[in-house]
């Protein structure tokens, strides 16, 4: 079995497709996670930019006329503080052109009432030689926006007191009675890792899914077969053909995770504000139970035992065909099962159904979907996680032995593609014969 296995994996490693999926998409990985923080960095730059607006010119011809704006930049606020704001009486025209003549760094806000005389409607005009760079202009629209209630606070005659109540913020969250109380991000964190992670097992087992069919029926067709049967018994060249695929499989998807943490690691180092928030959350999650060396090992353990559970899955279904060209009339048992497995947990995730997760969590075809991430986030116990693993290991053991006793009893089927209800009469047959 050892040599099977040995020669599975060389030769399925030592493809130009297998080396250059692995480079390629290695690459781009790695790009992406440099680039993922390179480019958030270069966002908070920009909006850390210190503003080119020194001065406003208000053209105010609005009910609020004669009111003062210098209280929409507020002590506390870092970017627009010491912007002087001037109150003029002319048209827009000529506060557009004053504001030119001042230099590049004077605009102008118009203010005055809609249509119906019920809201107020207010717009940034710069001048063309406005020092514009990094969206000035626009920004300070935003600001303007978002803080014009300030001033209208102010025409409206509110006391200190009354300001201050009034602008208190309030933040809603959710919780259910007798659960630990958590934050969104912290709910949507403990979430959404479990799904991308059901969504990279499902794409790992869409990819090799059929390489692995292939793999265990490309010698049926051929005349080595009789000649390799001498040799090798069709339990031990099942058995290494899955094991020799299944290592070939995790090394390519180890290179794979080697270079997003590599990009990662190499986007955190020039990234403190993202090393730091990145920190707090595992932080945070490691004293909720989860990010810990232990969780991290079991969930690793979980997802490998899952994807050696469909990769025997996989061999199983080939083991149907006779040649390669009848793959495709047995897949199909594979592809429905990865799809309705990925399914349920995926839109129970989705959708907050603890319950039907409770269950799904010891189904050995769902658990590896479902238990790595849970375990390694936190969501589920330390036993739970080991109960489902050891689930998945009694089913992957049975499906290695219906895929070898399948496997044995067509490896030197010659003839029309065979039913499924037909093997397993011919199963029946061969254990009373044995009896």
């Amino acid at each position: 079995m050892g040599k099977i296995m040995k020669f599975t994996f060389l030769r399925h490693t030592e493809t130009a497709s297998y080396r250059l999926s692995t480079l390629i998409i290695a690459v781009i990985l790695l790009i992406l996670g440099i680039g993922g923080f390179k480019l958030a960095d270069k966002f908070d730059e920009s909006s850390d930019m210190p503003t080119t607006v020194k001065k406003v010119y208000v053209c105010d011809s609005s009910s609020l006329k004669g009111i003062s704006y210098d209280d929409l930049c507020q002590p506390d606020n870092l970017f627009y503080k010491d912007v002087v704001f001037e109150n003029v009486e002319c048209t827009v025209e000529e506060a557009v052109e004053k504001a030119a003549a001042d230099g590049d760094h004077t605009i102008v806000l118009e203010v005055k009432d809609d249509e119906e005389g019920e809201d107020l409607r207010a717009r940034i005009i710069k001048p063309e030689n406005f020092d514009d760079s990094g969206k000035q202009a626009k920004r300070f629209a935003t600001f303007v926006e978002n803080n014009i209630s300030y001033v209208l606070s102010d025409a409206a005659g509110l006391t200190e007191d009354q300001k201050a109540e009034y602008f208190t913020g309030t933040k809603m969250e959710t919780s259910v009675a007798g659960e630990d109380e958590s934050s969104f991000a912290d709910h949507m964190l403990k979430n959404v890792i479990p799904v991308l992670t059901g969504i990279v097992l499902y794409m790992m087992l869409c990819i090799y899914g059929q390489s692995v069919a292939r793999c265990i029926v490309v010698e049926k067709d051929s005349k080595m077969m009789e000649s390799l049967l001498v040799f090798t018994k069709p339990y031990d060249l099942i058995f290494g053909k899955i094991l020799g695929m299944y290592f070939a499989a995790i090394l390519q998807f180890f290179v794979w995770i080697a270079a997003a943490v590599a990009g990662v690691a190499i986007g955190l180092s020039g990234s403190a504000s993202a090393e730091k928030a990145i920190g707090e959350v595992l932080d945070k999650l490691s004293a909720q139970g989860g990010f810990t060396v232990p969780a991290a090992v079991t969930g690793i353990i979980a997802i490998a035992i899952g994807f050696l559970l469909y990769v025997a899955l996989a061999a199983f279904t080939g083991s149907f065909a006779s040649k390669t060209e009848e793959i495709s009339n047995y897949f199909g048992i594979y592809t429905m099962a990865v799809v309705a497995c990925w399914m349920f947990p995926y839109f129970n995730q989705l959708n907050g159904n603890d319950h039907m997760l409770k269950i799904l969590r010891y189904v050995p075809f769902t658990a590896p979907f479902t238990v790595p991430a849970d375990i390694i986030v936190g969501n589920i116990t330390m036993p739970t996680a080991l109960i489902s693993i050891v689930l998945m290991v009694i089913a992957t053991a049975a499906v290695v032995f219906l895929a070898a006793k399948v496997y044995k009893l067509l490896v030197l089927y010659r003839g029309e593609p065979v039913k499924i209800k037909d093997v397993i009469k011919m199963l029946r047959n061969a254990k009373k014969s044995k009896a």
